[in-house]
Parts: C-alpha cells; sequence; structure tokens
C-alpha cells in the first residue's frame, strides 16, 4: 500500500508538472533570435547549421566562458538550431519555437539575464568548428528574458573562423597526404595527417622506435607540439625525458567530419584503419628514420584514443607491438557508457523510469544521456553533430537510407533498434575476445596494458570491469605477464593521470624498448 500511494503520488505530481507547463507555455509571450550575415564578412550566400547557444547570468560555469564553448556539461545551457539554405548577407532570418531546441522551445526560456551567441557551420571537416575555415560566429549580446512580454534578440555574424597555421619547432615535422582508399570512398579530396616529433638529440645516423599517440576526442596531430615542448623542458620528467631522447613521437590526426574515427574501418567513415596502416605509416616511415619492426611501434592513448590504441593493437599486431590503452571508449557494448544495448530497451532511462546519467564528478551525475543527446540534435540532426554519441554511431554503425550514420536508438524517446545494435557486434572488444580467444588471449597477455578508474566521469569502467572478467574466464594470468587490466580505485577520467600505474608507463616503453635491444641500455646523455 506505501508503494502504491508513493506511485500514485508521483504520477499526480507528474501530470500536474506537465498541465502547469502547457498552461504556462501558452501564456509566456514569444522569445526569438534574429540572425543575420555581415556582409563585410562574408559577400556570398551560405548554407549550413545555424546555431544560437545562451548562458544564463548565474549558470555554474567559469566567469569567462562564452555561449560559443557550449554545449556544457557542468551546467547544460540553452541551445536552438536551424538548417539555413542559400541565406544572403543582410537577410534576416529568425530562429523561433520550430527550431530544434534544447532543453525546450525558445518560448520557454525562464526569466533572467542571458549572453547570447550564434554560429553558423558551413564547413565541417571535424569535431571542432573552430577549428575549419571560413564558419561564422558573433559577438556576445546580453539580454533580459521578460517573461511578461515578447523578447527578441538580434545577433549579427560578423566574426570568420580562419585556419592557423602551425607551430614552429624544428623537432616537429606535419605530414599531410592525400588518402586514395578514403578520397574514393568519400567522392572527395580526403587528407591522412600526422605530427612527427623527432627524438632529443636527433643523430641522422641512427634509427629510431616510435610511440604512435592516438588523441581523445576533440583532440588533433597538433598535441605533438606540446610533447616537444614538455619533453624539452629542463623540469621535464627524467624518465619521459629519456624516452624523448631515444625515440620518435608520434601524434596522429583521428578526426572526420563525423568526428573521432577511432581508427576502424566502418561504412560511414570508410577504411580508417586501412588508411593508416597502407598509406600514412609507410608515407611517415619513407620520410624519417624509423625501425620498420613491430616491437618498434607502440601505441599510446587515452579516452577514444584509448579505445584506438586498442583496436590498433589487436587487429593490426603485426603492425604494431605493445599498446598502453587508458578509460577508453566502450570496449563491451554490455556497459555502452551504463547502457546494455543487447538488451535494454532504452538508451535514456533504466528500468525504473530514471534519466540515465551520462558525466558525473566526485559521485554526482551533472548531465543525464538523454540532455547530452539533445544537445548533439541542436548541432547536427540525423547523427552529424559530429560530437561523441554521434561519432560513436558513424564508427560502429551501418549508413541509414539519406546516407547519414544509422541510428542506434531514438533521438527523443531513447528506445534502442536492437537490429542496429545487433550490428555494433563487430566492434564490441569482449565479443571478438569471446569469439576467437586463442587469436586475441595472448595480445592481451603479451602487448596491452589497460587502465581506468573506478570513478570514470563517463562510466567508461563499467565496460572495462565486464572485459577484464571475460579475459579472466577465458585463460588464467601467466607469472610475470607484460598484459593487464586494471581498474584503479578513486580515479576519474582526468584524475587517472596522477595514477601511479600511468606516471609509469615511460619506464615500461623504455623497458620494452631496451630488452628488444631497439634502444641503448644505458641513458643516452645529450651531446
Amino acid at each position: 500500500m506505501p508503494i502504491a500511494r508513493s506511485i500514485l503520488a508521483r504520477l499526480s505530481f507528474l501530470l500536474l508538472v506537465l498541465a502547469f507547463a502547457a498552461t504556462s507555455q501558452a501564456q509566456l509571450p514569444p522569445v526569438t533570435f534574429t540572425v543575420t550575415i555581415d556582409p563585410a564578412a562574408r559577400n556570398l550566400p551560405a548554407t549550413g547549421r545555424l546555431i544560437v547557444l545562451l548562458k544564463k547570468s548565474d549558470a555554474n560555469l567559469p566567469p569567462e566562458a562564452e555561449p560559443l564553448d557550449g554545449p556544457f556539461w557542468d551546467d547544460p545551457q540553452p541551445l536552438y538550431g536551424i538548417d539555413i539554405t542559400d541565406l544572403a548577407p543582410g537577410t534576416p532570418i529568425v530562429i523561433d519555437d520550430s527550431a530544434t531546441s534544447f532543453p525546450r522551445e525558445a518560448s520557454s526560456l525562464l526569466s533572467g539575464d542571458y549572453t547570447a551567441q550564434a554560429r553558423l557551420d558551413i564547413n565541417r571537416d571535424s569535431s571542432a568548428w573552430r577549428d575549419q575555415s571560413g564558419n561564422m560566429f558573433s559577438k556576445p549580446v546580453t539580454f533580459t528574458r521578460d517573461p511578461k512580454a515578447p523578447t527578441n534578440v538580434d545577433l549579427v555574424l560578423s566574426e570568420v573562423t580562419r585556419t592557423t597555421l602551425p607551430e614552429t619547432d624544428p623537432r616537429v615535422d606535419v605530414i599531410t597526404i592525400e588518402s586514395p582508399s578514403l578520397t574514393a570512398f568519400a567522392g572527395k579530396t580526403i587528407r591522412l595527417r600526422a605530427a612527427v616529433v623527432k627524438p632529443l638529440d636527433f643523430d641522422a645516423t641512427c634509427h629510431y622506435p616510435a610511440v604512435y599517440e592516438v588523441p581523445g576526442f576533440g583532440g588533433t596531430h597538433l598535441g605533438a607540439y606540446g610533447y616537444a615542448r614538455r619533453t624539452a623542458s629542463d623540469t621535464a620528467d627524467p624518465t619521459t625525458k629519456e624516452l624523448a631522447r631515444n625515440s620518435y613521437w608520434i601524434v596522429l590526426d583521428p578526426e572526420s567530419a563525423n568526428g573521432h574515427t577511432l581508427f576502424a574501418d566502418s561504412a560511414n567513415n570508410g577504411p580508417r584503419g586501412e588508411a593508416l596502416i597502407r598509406e600514412l605509416i609507410p608515407e611517415i616511415e619513407k620520410r624519417h628514420n624509423l625501425i620498420n619492426n613491430p616491437e618498434a611501434r607502440l601505441l599510446r592513448g587515452h579516452s577514444s584514443g584509448g579505445w584506438s590504441t586498442l583496436w590498433l593493437a589487436l587487429v593490426y599486431p603485426n603492425v604494431f607491438g605493445r599498446a598502453w590503452s587508458t578509460a577508453p571508449d566502450p570496449v563491451d557494448f554490455r556497459a555502452f557508457q551504463n547502457v546494455d544495448i543487447y538488451k535494454d530497451l532504452s538508451m535514456y532511462t533504466d528500468t525504473a523510469g530514471e534519466q540515465r546519467p551520462s558525466f558525473r564528478r566526485n559521485g554526482k551525475a551533472l548531465m543525464t544521456i538523454r540532455q547530452e543527446n539533445a544537445g548533439e540534435q541542436v548541432l547536427g540532426p540525423n547523427n552529424t553533430s559530429a560530437q561523441q554519441w554521434d561519432s560513436w554511431q558513424a564508427v560502429w554503425g551501418p549508413r541509414d537510407a539519406k546516407g547519414h550514420p544509422a541510428a542506434l536508438y531514438d533521438p527523443k524517446t531513447g528506445n534502442i533498434d536492437r537490429g542496429i545494435a545487433e550490428q555494433y557486434a563487430k566492434y564490441d572488444i569482449s565479443r571478438l575476445l569471446k569469439a576467437n580467444p586463442s587469436k586475441y588471449v595472448p595480445l592481451f597477455q603479451n602487448n596491452i596494458r589497460l587502465f581506468v578508474g573506478d570513478q570514470d566521469s563517463f562510466f567508461l569502467n563499467l565496460a572495462v570491469d565486464l572485459l577484464q572478467k571475460e579475459l579472466a574466464k577465458l585463460a588464467p594470468a601467466k607469472p610475470d605477464q607484460f598484459g593487464t587490466i586494471e581498474i584503479l580505485p578513486g580515479y576519474d577520467h582526468g584524475s587517472i593521470f596522477q595514477s601511479t600505474q600511468l606516471r609509469g608507463i615511460p619506464a615500461e616503453m623504455l623497458s620494452h624498448l631496451r630488452s628488444q635491444n631497439l634502444v641503448p641500455q644505458e641513458t643516452k646523455e645529450p651531446r
């Protein structure tokens, strides 16, 4: 009886809330945003995705954060988006309640003070709109939402993004090549990129091993400049400096129009793994003094880069040797963050009807899967935002009839398409392990070190736990084996870098290279 009363009370409260929301919506005056392209910034019509982003004055965000920095995870803010076609400079276009909106229509905007900015994505070749030349954005405009009067905000697209030139560092060589296989797949020119950091005190008469780094989501090959600076610093960790003196560090660019490619061949992104192996790495080794030996090609990656390095180590064991993966994207789709895509009905709610969290900090959920996906819908409907969830659907799922990544789940309800889910299985690392243990168990035992924090911010530890258990069922750990899967207590997605295990990775890399006689046994002194 108490449980029944509780359920009835919750239903009654929900009905009241919905009734109040409907009544309030009918009474609220409209909110609109009028956007124009400044003819001084662009003199041609534009086609793309127009997005208005807001930041409330009392938002729980850093004071310096601009609306354009959204979507925000810590305190999600309103977003509105529409597609435009051939919008002429100087011609106003209105974003109103017909726009794709988060968290609700513009006219439902709560009273208060806001800052607004607009951006127009004309060119999308990666997940980062600022990194692509020709996109447009407005300067910030502040306004007050008065719930008793109509509100209109004028925004002028007066600023244009421009591709910035890479830094200059004599140790860094940025390599860009056209990919024949990806160009044929896409029907337009697709390029592969990497940034190669030469060893400290480089000796042109020597050949060196290399660490291939795959950046996490949003990272690119240009992160190599940071590695070059850190390792050249007098304050650099001595072991890290020694590794930098005895090996190349090569940072790959994982980006595409669908976001991070994970370097897996896929229906939407094309043969990304094969292009890396058959086209980019041979070109890198042709230009630099690299040892042509799998044991001389190490892998390192975190988050999306962590999944990528696992995949490359398992699929191309004749190309790469050992791999250090940390906090990888889901490695077992029974824990797709915290959803079992093979059995659960909804991506958004659990069996009790509670919203599933997507991001947490210090044990507190700050954003739900529904909220994160709603934001991506505003940025790009039909799984075209190039953000995290859409990028996963592009890599692991099929292509739909319109040429977009097929939806694993309904973007509004969260209902999972079981037929699509089963097509993900070929990228499920636990399933690969179970299906072919004679191939994959030795690779996990000999080549792969995998670490994740048990408080991972995106619940990625749940999938790692399932993978760890599958491996333990298939084969007991061998004495003194290199491979390990460890879930580290108390660490989240970022703080794990402070763990003893991650700080020890450079020493483990050096130890391996020495065991293969690929670097000197003793510290190589600077010349």
